[in-house]
C-alpha cells in the first residue's frame, strides 16, 4: 500500500472520533486526534510557538492575537507543517487540525466530512455523555461553534462546506460501522 492520508472533519455528535479510531485499525495505520498531535507536539521543541492551535485557545480575541503575535498570514503555518512533516513518510488518520486544509495538495490524501441531522447528534451526545437533550443540544451548538470559528481563523475557509472535502456522509443514517465501511469502499474505487 502506498502512503494513504485520510483526514476527517466532523460535526460534534456525527461519531468522527471513534469512526476515525476503527478505520485506522482496519487500515492499520496510526490515528492522530487533537490529543496523540498535542502530546507528539510537546515531546518536539518549539511547542510553545504552536500551543494555542492545538490547545484551541481564544480565537476572537485581539487582544490574544496580540499577545500571541500571530501575524494574519501565518496564524496555521507552523502548526501546519509540523502536522505535514508528522505525516510525510507514512499513512495515518487525522481527525480535525483543519486537515483537509493542511493537506488540500496532496494526491495521497482523502478529505472526508462526517456530519449527522440534529436529532441524531443529540441522541449520540445524550447517551455518549450522560446528559440530557437539552444539555446535548447546547453543548453541539456551542462545540460546533467554535469548530468553526477555529477552521475559519486558520484557514479562511467555511467549515463543512462540501467543496473542501472529497466524501461527505451523513452518519446519523449510516452508523458508525457502517460508516466506517463507506468509506473503506470509497477508498478501494479511488485507487
Amino acid at each position: 500500500m502506498s502512503r494513504l492520508i485520510i483526514t476527517i472533519g466532523r460535526q460534534y455528535g456525527s461519531g468522527g472520533k471513534e469512526i476515525g479510531k476503527k478505520l485506522a485499525k482496519r487500515l492499520a495505520i496510526p490515528f492522530y486526534g487533537k490529543e496523540e498531535l498535542m502530546k507528539l507536539a510537546k515531546e518536539k521543541s518549539g511547542y510553545e510557538e504552536v500551543s494555542c492551535f492545538y490547545e484551541e485557545q481564544p480565537i476572537n480575541s485581539l487582544l490574544y492575537a496580540i499577545a500571541m503575535n500571530q501575524e494574519e498570514e501565518c496564524r496555521g503555518k507552523r502548526a501546519f507543517d509540523r502536522i505535514r512533516k508528522l505525516c510525510e513518510n507514512q499513512s495515518c488518520v487525522l481527525v480535525g487540525r483543519c486537515g483537509n486544509y493542511v493537506f488540500k495538495d496532496d494526491a495521497d490524501c482523502t478529505r472526508i466530512f462526517l456530519y449527522a441531522q440534529k436529532p441524531d447528534k443529540v441522541n449520540m451526545v445524550t447517551k455518549r455523555d450522560g446528559i440530557s437533550p437539552a444539555k446535548a443540544e447546547a453543548r453541539i451548538e456551542k462545540i460546533e461553534q467554535e469548530r468553526a470559528d477555529f477552521h475559519k481563523y486558520y484557514t479562511g475557509e467555511t467549515w463543512g462546506r462540501a467543496e473542501h472535502y472529497d466524501l461527505c456522509i451523513d452518519t446519523g443514517v449510516l452508523g458508525i460501522d457502517q460508516t466506517v465501511e463507506l468509506i473503506l469502499d470509497y477508498l478501494k474505487l479511488r485507487k
